[in-house]
């Protein structure tokens, strides 16, 4: 049965793939965000309004006549919870609580994307979805974000718990490709292209697993549209795992490039309130129970597959 589909957030990197999916496969769309519509969907089922989520009214409108509310919007680049910890905090909770509280009101199912940071820097590897959460200092500015969307997740928890809401939580693990800025694989790969110096945080020793898009988007529909699976938190990840240094030295090799690679760079720490987590893997049994989910891009292709749209601009 097709659906009437509220996304918030829509322009961004997971905003957009995730609308384009949602159009592909029949559903209508009211799209919302803040930037202007580049590249714009075109369909009779996708209506986009560049409104803020601030925007209260609007949203009590739109949430009436949706099915589900996707809240995607957010600020999620790790510099921007150091240069703007107000602006991540107040986004990432004011909104939310407000979008969850018309949820209950008008019984609507809202899915909300988290953030693996949730589980700091635990080392517990990999991170199930009911582990304990270790953070840093409050005196470390990196540590607003996951405390923000942990206290989304805990509202949206008590609203089921006191109220019945009905809810999926996804907790995202490092989800690359076309469209994304700002983020550790998008830099590499535009100093890499131009031959310029790869700067490393720290030693480099540190580890990510990264997801392509089309995997991602895969699993949320799977979830989303599977009318078993109800109030359930997910990983959504990759369980590969690869030092940063081997990444950056992937992508030199994907390139043929002549970039150097330069390690305790300390980009991040001369804008303060920097501290870096060491590891960060998914535990994804749960997804491979409920979906029979499981990663089909590899490394190497999800790269090579990116690369070329910044070779053609």
């Amino acid at each position: 049965m097709k659906k009437r589909i509220l996304v918030t957030g829509a322009k961004g990197f997971i905003g957009d793939h995730w609308c384009r999916k949602l159009i592909s496969e029949g559903h209508k769309v009211d799209a919302i965000d803040i930037k202007n519509n580049f590249n714009p969907i075109i369909s009779k089922n996708y209506k986009y309004y560049k409104k803020s989520v601030f925007n209260f009214r609007l949203l009590e409108n739109l949430i009436k006549k949706n099915d589900y509310i996707c809240h995607f919007a957010g600020i999620a680049e790790p510099k921007e919870y150091l240069k703007r910890p107000v602006e991540v905090i107040n986004l990432t909770i004011t909104p939310s609580f407000e979008i969850i509280k018309l949820c209950n009101k008008y019984k609507k199912k809202i899915i909300f994307t988290s953030t693996s940071e949730v589980y700091g820097k635990s080392d517990k590897i990999p991170f199930l979805e009911t582990d304990d959460r270790i953070l840093g200092s409050t005196q470390k500015k990196r540590w607003c974000y996951s405390t923000a969307k942990s206290m989304v997740e805990h509202s949206i928890l008590a609203y089921n718990d006191q109220n019945k809401l009905d809810f999926i939580i996804f907790r995202l693990f490092n989800v690359y490709g076309s469209g994304l800025y700002g983020r550790v694989v998008d830099n590499f790969i535009k100093k890499a292209i131009k031959n310029e110096d790869i700067l490393i945080n720290g030693n480099g020793k540190q580890s990510r697993c990264f997801l392509y898009i089309s995997d991602c988007i895969d699993a949320f529909y799977k979830i989303v549209f599977n009318n078993k699976i109800k109030n359930q938190i997910f990983n959504i990840g990759n369980n590969k795992e690869i030092k940063i240094i081997d990444f950056a030295k992937k992508i030199k090799k994907i390139l043929n490039s002549k970039s150097k690679i330069k390690i305790n760079s300390n980009q991040m720490k001369r804008i303060g309130g920097y501290e870096d987590i060491y590891r960060r893997v998914p535990n994804i049994k749960k997804l491979k129970y409920y979906i029979k989910w499981k990663p089909k891009v590899n490394l190497n292709n999800g790269l090579k597959s990116i690369i070329k749209t910044y070779k053609v601009k």
